[in-house]
């Protein structure tokens, strides 16, 4: 596994740009050494009995703590970070994003299969890590102190030792002063990924801008359920009914469009170029589709791979 961190930008645009140099890069320097790069939330067919855990003392811990639940970790993640000039306006753009993280999830969908089976899920990423501890669908908070509340129980009683324990699906991260996304599936298709880090800086921006509802929670996990099961054609609830995910998505864009949301972002050029992905499929169902043409996962595996 090789984690990508880019420095700190401006647009979306610019942050792509940077990973996919980075990942062109990698994969030249694997054409030296034998290896591939693939971008995909689970590897297709490799198994936990093949794999090896980096021998730091960060992972020889959590291995310790986690046990099978750790070893069964092939997964991949795109990891996404706002930096906000203050607490209060992080605790609202970290609430709102709460209410959509299946849009994202949906936008990202690329890990239909594991252990070389075909799972029925079109993200099965998230199903292991909601297996741990302080993982998946955050609870509110109602302001910056209450977070800190939490944080400091937890620190306190020994179950974490930084901000880097806690893994929600979307998190507050006081180190860097962002919120960071953490739902989403790696994912091989740039454009997509821009629209993704595009829609995640809209709903944040919104935020600061109207008061966030809060679902119920059996309402949230639904929706994310949704999602991970049926990825963009899932269907979303909310208090103003059940639309589909990707009509949820065009509704958003269209609203944060009409608000001059995307002009104030710098960003509206793009957002208009972007919205072809959703008339794409998801990489998720590119997947199954050559899975079930041509029943051989390497096919599958191409999909995901650094051109």
């Amino acid at each position: 596994m090789v984690e990508i961190v880019s420095p700190v930008c401006e647009t979306p645009n610019q942050v792509v740009s940077h990973i996919w140099d980075a990942l062109h890069h990698i994969s030249q320097i694997g054409k030296d050494h034998g290896f591939r790069i693939g971008i995909l939330g689970t590897h297709p067919f490799a198994r936990k009995e093949e794999t090896h855990i980096t021998a730091k003392e960060r992972y020889l811990k959590l291995l310790e703590e986690l046990q099978i639940l750790l070893r069964q970790f092939l997964i991949y993640g795109l990891h996404i970070h706002i930096g906000f000039p203050d607490k209060e306006m992080a605790v609202k753009g970290y609430n709102s994003a709460i209410n959509y993280l299946p849009l994202f999830l949906g936008l990202s969908t690329s890990s239909p299969f594991f252990y070389g089976e075909h799972t029925g899920l079109h993200s099965y990423r998230v199903k292991i890590f909601e297996q741990l501890p302080r993982a998946g669908i955050p609870e509110y908070f109602d302001s910056y102190s209450q977070f800190e509340e939490l944080y400091t129980q937890l620190y306190q009683g020994g179950f974490i030792q930084s901000i880097k324990d806690i893994w929600w699906d979307v998190r507050i991260h006081p180190d860097l002063g962002t919120v960071e996304l953490r739902v989403c599936d790696a994912n091989p298709e740039v454009d997509r990924v821009e629209l993704i880090i595009s829609l995640f800086l809209g709903i944040v921006f919104n935020a600061q801008q109207e008061e966030t509802p809060k679902f119920f929670e059996q309402v949230l996990k639904q929706n994310k359920w949704n999602a991970t099961r049926y990825s963009l054609e899932g269907k979303f609830l909310d208090r103003d009914g059940v639309v589909s995910i990707k009509e949820k998505i065009h509704q958003l864009i269209h609203k944060f469009d009409k608000k001059g949301i995307w002009t104030e972002l710098k960003i509206q050029d793009r957002i208009t170029d972007l919205l072809q992905v959703l008339d794409r499929k998801p990489v998720s169902q590119k997947m199954v589709d050559i899975y079930m043409e041509t029943k051989d996962l390497r096919n599958v595996e191409e999909i995901g791979l650094v051109k």
